[in-house]
């Protein structure tokens, strides 16, 4: 006979959260496989009993074992941020059937009376995302938050999502089960279980918080925290970012990275990505962390170094953006070509030398490059009037080595 395994979904972790296919797996199984926490209910059974989680390992025991039937025990739902993908590439070449549960997600909107339909989803076990950036572009989030909820609830009201709506789901079906609710900002100083879950809501704040604060393009000056160090306009920011159409998975640098302004909107928008802000200077090396940490980005890691030095050792970039290159830009962009032929490299320019500088370089190395020159005119009040004043045209160019835009 073959041996037959079944990855089984355990719901929230008890009998009770088990749908009745996967009850029926675990009764006619000869060997259950599984974390402890899932195991325990069955440890009196006279059934073969393995505690174990890693994927390799489990293929070993089943692989020497002289039994038939095998049931190996998964959190939650087999879909849903569950380990069934490792364990059906580690198990290849065996019979496996896959038997899904109830999700922490489903189970606890019933629980709370409120659809998860339309929220967002976020694991942050062992995974370095930005809940602040999900909070701020989605009105519904749902997030798995392991042992450092407290941190993620305090990035928020750093960020001013502190009167934001909050739900929390811990120990979920077992006896010690609690559900909280109540604003983001009322929970910074609670010891949470690992077993947690958050339900955060716009819907529900007891302020109408400024859309600026929910903005990811564009973001306003005065939302920085400022120094000495010169900061890209705004309406520049907007325009900068639109050329380098970022997915939320790319790897993105930025060179000469100021006050981190432009890394800032980068990883919000390649929120599941990694953005790297390279800096020479110590104050703006500094003030980049500081803005990091004060919008609650976790993929942005500063690199205090000078292009193209410090790019070594960095994951090959799908795009960048260079602020600053210390006269370096042909060497910077032979780096970056090499790193990865078909990205897109996006530069600013105010002085005319300098877009003299990008046009023969581009010439050189045989570059494709587009141009578009931005000018903005803001208002100031003039008494009872209000005029509009000119800023600085800017130079916004496009380079690639592909042969079309």
């Amino acid at each position: 006979m073959r041996k037959e395994i079944a990855l089984v979904g355990c719901g929230m972790g008890t009998p009770g959260s088990l749908t009745v296919e996967g009850k029926c797996r675990i009764e006619e199984a000869e060997v259950l496989i599984g974390p402890e926490r899932l195991i325990k209910p069955y440890s009196d059974s006279k059934k073969e009993i393995w505690v174990q989680y890693r994927a390799e390992q489990i293929r070993e025991i089943i692989g020497h074992s002289h039994k038939q039937r095998f049931a190996v025990l998964l959190s939650g739902d087999t879909g849903f941020y569950s380990n069934t993908e490792n364990l059906k590439n580690a198990l290849e070449g065996y019979p496996i059937t896959v038997i899904p549960g109830i999700s922490s997600l489903s189970y606890f909107s019933a629980k709370i009376g409120i659809p998860w339909e339309d929220a967002f989803i976020l694991s942050l076990h062992g995974r370095r995302e930005s809940l602040v950036t999900a909070v701020r572009r989605h009105s519904k989030v749902f997030v798995l938050t392991g042992e450092d909820a407290a941190e993620h609830l305090q990035r928020l009201t750093t960020a001013g999502f502190g009167g934001y709506g909050l739900w929390i789901g811990e120990n979920l079906s077992y006896p010690e089960e609690l559900i909280s609710s109540g604003r983001v900002r009322d929970f910074l100083d609670k010891k949470f279980e690992t077993l947690c879950v958050l339900m955060i809501l716009w819907e529900n704040t007891d302020a109408n918080i400024d859309r600026e604060n929910k903005s990811c393009v564009g973001i306003p000056e005065e939302r920085f925290i400022r120094g000495e160090v010169p900061m890209t306009k705004p309406e520049i920011r907007a325009v900068v970012m639109s050329k380098l159409a970022l997915k939320e998975t790319d790897v993105v640098y930025d060179i000469g990275a100021g006050t981190g302004s432009v890394s800032v909107e980068m990883a919000m928008a390649a929120d599941r990505g990694k953005v790297y802000a390279v800096e020479c200077r110590q104050e703006a090396v500094e003030l980049i962390q500081k803005n990091a940490d004060y919008f609650g980005l976790m993929n942005l890691e500063v690199v205090d170094g000078m292009a193209p030095e410090a790019l070594e050792g960095l994951p090959a970039p799908d795009a960048a953006f260079i602020g600053g290159s210390k006269g370096r830009l042909s060497e910077i962009l032979a780096k970056l070509f090499r790193l990865n032929p078909r990205m897109q490299v996006v530069l600013d320019a105010i002085a005319l030398e300098t877009v003299t500088e990008v046009l023969t370089i581009c010439t050189q190395m045989q570059l494709q490059m587009d141009m578009v020159q931005v000018q903005v005119s803001k208002t100031r009040a003039a008494g009872r009037y209000h005029m509009m004043t000119g800023q600085n045209p800017v130079f916004i160019i496009t380079v690639k080595q592909s042969q079309e835009f």
